[in-house]
């Protein structure tokens, strides 16, 4: 059965870069009073990433570049007696193959768990158990299209596919393929203030079973000068996992261009409910060649 949804995504995927690549267009410009075209190179603007909040944007990389995001994260949660700390490094890698068409390459690398709870002595004392637990986490491959272009009431809005690949360590992969769909949407409201969001689609494996995941996101982001921006955003899981409650989370961040091409940025958040862990914070950068 997974092999026939490997299939169905590979046909998806193929139909898509062939959609994008036949409608590579040049844009049209009106040239003071004549009807010259011109192209627009995109590379002239400033890179549009999808980090460092969890909604993902509706734009894709320029064909012919590629474009680096990574970062880390750490995060804390605390159930009763039991705290967990994690590291975790991020990547990933957007190639752009075509107008409004990407393929993604992304992985969570190696995490580090530290993990602290309360016990007892044989003596009837209680002492802190600390634990620690480190492993490679699961591949992922995609791509992102985007389909629409902002058109008075009607938003940007694109599309990515990705396969979750079980070819992390014992006890950090899910050991199962995870497919996920996520719609993505955004709208200028002025030149220094934009709404988006997504709504995603998943299958997730569990301790081996596998159960359907939906998630969601509304993010508002603002330009606070020519460099530097700022953004909060809520993002949910509808559950948080297999017969668990929905999971709700804020944060907010800011993010610095260096460059046109390349940018700082830095976030925290906290959960809203204990299904979302309790606090997390993470610094990253993009680059785009």
């Amino acid at each position: 059965m997974m092999g026939q949804g490997i299939g169905q995504w590979s046909v998806i995927v193929a139909v898509a870069a062939g959609l994008a690549a036949s409608s590579v267009v040049a844009q049209e410009n009106d040239a003071s009073t004549s009807n010259e075209k011109r192209e627009v190179d995109p590379m002239d603007e400033p890179l549009v990433t999808d980090r460092p909040d969890f909604t993902e944007s509706t734009e894709a990389v320029p064909a012919g570049h590629f474009q680096l995001e990574a970062g880390y994260t750490f995060t804390f949660d605390r159930e009763d007696d039991v705290r967990v700390r994690d590291h975790t490094p991020e990547l990933l890698l957007r190639i752009g193959v075509a107008e409004d068409f990407e393929l993604r390459i992304a992985w969570s690398a190696y995490s580090f768990v530290e993990t602290q709870s309360t016990a007892e002595s044989p003596a009837g004392r209680p002492f802190t158990r600390e634990e620690w637990d480190q492993g490679a986490n699961d591949l992922s491959l995609g791509f992102k299209l985007k389909l629409i272009e902002q058109d008075g009431w009607i938003p940007h809005f694109g599309i990515i596919g990705e396969l979750s690949l079980p070819t992390g360590s014992a006890g950090f992969s899910a050991e199962d393929v995870e497919p996920k769909v996520s719609l993505l949407w955004a709208y200028d409201l002025t030149d220094d203030l934009g709404l988006a969001g997504n709504i995603n689609f998943a299958v997730i494996n569990d301790d081996g079973d596998q159960f359907f995941q939906t998630s969601a996101s509304l993010s508002l982001a603002m330009a606070l000068t020519d460099r530097l921006g700022g953004y909060v955003e809520y993002f949910g899981f509808y559950p948080g996992g297999e017969n668990a409650d929905m999971a709700h989370t804020m944060n907010g961040g800011i993010t610095y261009l260096v460059t046109k091409d390349f940018q700082l940025d830095a976030r925290a958040g906290f959960g809203l409910n204990e299904q979302a862990d309790d606090f997390f914070a993470g610094v990253g950068f993009s680059w785009r060649y």
